[in-house]
């Protein structure tokens, strides 16, 4: 699936919050333990669900729809070898720096075991993250939304980077075969003057060994080359 594609399914989807969420304000850093201990707890009740869209909307930062980049913002964003640097492209797109973002979002994800129910899983991260931010003693919570947030308008950064660089590559691309067709027609005309030559040359030739044949018939004429002679009288 393309990042305008995933972009668009992910602004359409809904995301449901727990009312209340375990306490683990004890937890410094994401353990396996709570994984264990949420996964006991009785499921919490479910609230309305969101959209990605409204959950972006009411967070700090820019709408998706907001997020833009230019040629001129992206002219640095490759790291050594020609990669990406991602992070210069979610500075570029002046996205605000989340305490607890998508990748470290990512990683607590991973550290579940793979046979957790999804439903299991949610739980369990959104504890995790409770936790943290209650952890980090930050102003802004660390929770669900945040990271629904900072993955969306990461994504939709991605999607305005993929736009410019598809710009960049079509008129670079556009440049190159207007180039090729300039050096094709350069060597079309290179090729007419070389058939050209050779023509010239073939004709001149042929008429040199015309010439030559009537200065060799003037020089027969006067000396009488026996046998060569074509002025030689018959035996």
């Amino acid at each position: 699936m393309s990042i305008k594609n995933a972009l668009k399914k992910a602004s359409e989807l809904f995301v449901e919050f727990p009312e209340e969420q375990p306490d683990f304000s004890a937890l410094t850093t994401p353990t396996v333990a709570p994984v264990k201990s949420a996964v006991a707890a009785p499921s919490p009740a479910q609230s309305p669900a969101v959209s990605v869209k409204e959950i972006v909307e009411r967070t700090t930062g820019p709408n998706l729809d907001e997020i833009t980049l230019t040629e001129e913002q992206t002219q640095d964003v490759l790291a050594p070898g020609g990669m990406p640097d991602f992070d210069k492209v979610y500075a570029k797109a002046n996205l605000p720096k989340a305490g607890f973002g998508a990748e470290q979002a990512m990683e607590v994800i991973a550290s579940l075991p793979a046979d957790l129910p999804l439903n299991v899983k949610r739980t369990t991260v959104q504890a995790t993250l409770s936790a943290m931010g209650k952890a980090m003693n930050q102003s802004a919570n660390v929770n669900t939304e945040s990271v629904v947030a900072d993955a969306s308008r990461k994504l939709a950064a991605l999607s305005a980077y993929e736009d410019t660089l598809n710009l960049q590559a079509k008129r670079h691309i556009a440049n190159m075969q207007a180039e090729i067709k300039t050096f094709e027609d350069k060597i079309a005309n290179l090729n007419g003057q070389i058939a050209s030559t050779q023509q010239m040359l073939t004709l001149a030739l042929s008429q040199c060994t015309a010439e030559g044949d009537k200065l060799d018939d003037v020089l027969e004429f006067f000396t009488l080359d026996i046998g060569a002679s074509k002025n030689t009288p018959p035996a």
